[in-house]
């Protein structure tokens, strides 16, 4: 069974953007992409059935039309990709999540930002949404990056079972990077002496066969911006790092905890430089 990712678009740049990704990764691995629309046409208690229908024909016409043009402008760049594609209604946080579900779906791949360019649109907002529900991994796409690459792939780490599981999931779907850069961020009572670093780089090196594993730690304590401001402190250890893509585990309850909280949503709508894998482990 040809293996696929699935491709949400709201038809703007941003989506464009993500798509071309999506598009250049699925070629890499001679795999399909499947572009899915969602949208909400608007009807009325008010007015009569016929008045309803017309509207419903008219949102559904509109959004076909949009995802032929769209396909076609991947098409003209990736001519040999099988492309395949859905206009659903529905909310996308529930649509795209209850389609992921099928076997031959390995990755959602989705833009951070959507048509208008504002902080939440829909799209946008939707990537928060989708990384909690969706029972495959999630690769959200800054919007200056349209080429795939498994170079150096990073990961959030604080000495956790799921980050093996994280790293696990990555790997199944894009195989072994050449290197791994383990990434410790420390406050209070979190902090692993050289001992513990190099022993969890022996662990991963022997559970996963990663020839070349590093690792950068980050003190934080008696930052008192840390809250506010700790996915810069993330974002700016991997771009000097030249990371690819970064991991991230969904573990609740553990240091990346701050991943969830606002400061997140504001650097990944804003501030995302490069690729984020985003994991579940509750989910297959």
């Amino acid at each position: 069974m040809l293996k696929n990712i699935l491709v949400p678009t709201d038809f703007s740049h941003h989506a464009l953007i993500a798509a071309r990704y999506a598009s250049h990764m699925a070629q890499h691995f001679e795999w399909s992409i499947h572009l899915i629309h969602a949208y909400t046409p608007f009807s009325s208690s008010f007015a009569n059935e016929k008045f309803n229908q017309e509207i419903l024909d008219h949102e559904t016409e509109k959004a076909q039309s949009n995802m032929a043009t769209f396909r076609d402008e991947l098409s003209q760049e990736f001519p040999n990709l099988e492309i395949v594609t859905s206009c659903l209604t529905g909310m996308l946080g529930d649509v795209l999540p209850a389609i992921a579900g099928e076997s031959k779906n390995e990755l959602i791949i989705m833009g951070t930002k959507g048509a208008s360019g504002l902080k939440y649109t829909i799209l946008g907002s939707n990537t928060f949404e989708i990384i909690r529900k969706s029972p495959i991994p999630v690769l959200a796409i800054p919007e200056t990056q349209t080429t795939f690459r498994w170079e150096t792939i990073g990961l959030l780490s604080n000495f956790k079972q799921s980050e093996i599981s994280a790293l696990q999931s990555a790997i199944a779907i894009a195989g072994l990077p050449k290197k791994l850069l383990l990434l410790h961020l420390f406050e209070k009572d979190s902090y692993r002496d050289e001992d513990d670093l190099t022993s969890w780089k022996g662990h991963i090196q022997d559970r996963l066969g990663i020839d070349e594993i590093a690792y950068k730690t980050e003190n934080l304590v008696n930052r008192m911006d840390v809250r506010e401001d700790f996915s810069d402190y993330v974002f700016d250890m991997i771009e000097s790092e030249n990371v690819d893509v970064l991991v991230v585990t969904q573990e609740r309850k553990s240091f990346l905890t701050k991943l969830f909280s606002r400061s997140l949503v504001k650097a990944i709508a804003h501030q995302l430089t490069v690729p984020v894998f985003f994991h579940n482990m509750h989910h297959r």
